[in-house]
């Protein structure tokens, strides 16, 4: 360690990995000078390492302005599918315990216990809320988390579990509706496609 004094300020001085490192620590008080230089030197030993500073991970209601705008961008052409996505990161951030969560935080058990209590609100017509309304919140969620770790924010994205119950629409095609489809499938050539 070279430390010297410059005027009222001590610089330092050092080498690292060959390069020369010479910089004010802007003091003058020595002990901090030390410290300071200190502190840059496990910086760079750090940086040589591979080891990043953590950045701090944003809560859920913080990351959501960014994920609503991919959203935007990634579904451009299908405006319903940007009106559902934002009404179920409506209703996410509704819940304040989840809200509040940051989203290296937002593990199993979190979600678990969101799902017991969305399942115990009342929908708007004061029955409780449908498996399916959950679900489809928990799918957003399932692809906020998705994006934040395609985008380094996590490093991993917990199991979500939807609920059981929902209850699935049958379709059942007239005959005149799978004719007309049938002619559809007809290939100019004159040959039926399978």
């Amino acid at each position: 360690m070279s430390l010297y004094k410059r005027g009222d300020v001590y610089w330092y001085e050092f080498r690292f990995n060959g390069a020369r490192v010479q910089e004010s620590a802007q003091t003058g008080n020595k002990d901090a000078a030390r410290q300071i230089e200190a502190a840059h030197r496990v910086r760079l030993a750090k940086g040589e390492a591979g080891i990043k500073e953590r950045v701090r991970v944003p809560t859920l209601t913080d990351f959501a302005p960014r994920f609503e705008a991919a959203i935007v961008t990634l579904c451009a052409d299908k405006p319903a599918t940007v009106g559902f996505y934002r009404e179920k990161l409506r209703r996410l951030l509704a819940d304040h315990q989840l809200s509040g969560a940051r989203l290296s935080a937002i593990d199993e058990a979190i979600i678990d216990s969101y799902k017991q209590r969305r399942t115990r609100q009342a929908s708007r017509y004061g029955r409780p809320v449908a498996p399916a309304s959950v679900n489809r919140e928990l799918a957003t969620l399932r692809r906020l988390l998705r994006l934040a770790q395609e985008w380094k924010v996590i490093d991993r994205v917990p199991r979500i579990r939807l609920l059981r119950g929902e209850r699935n629409r049958d379709f059942v095609l007239s005959h005149s509706a799978d004719r007309n489809i049938s002619q559809r499938r007809h290939n100019p050539s004159g040959t039926w496609l399978s």
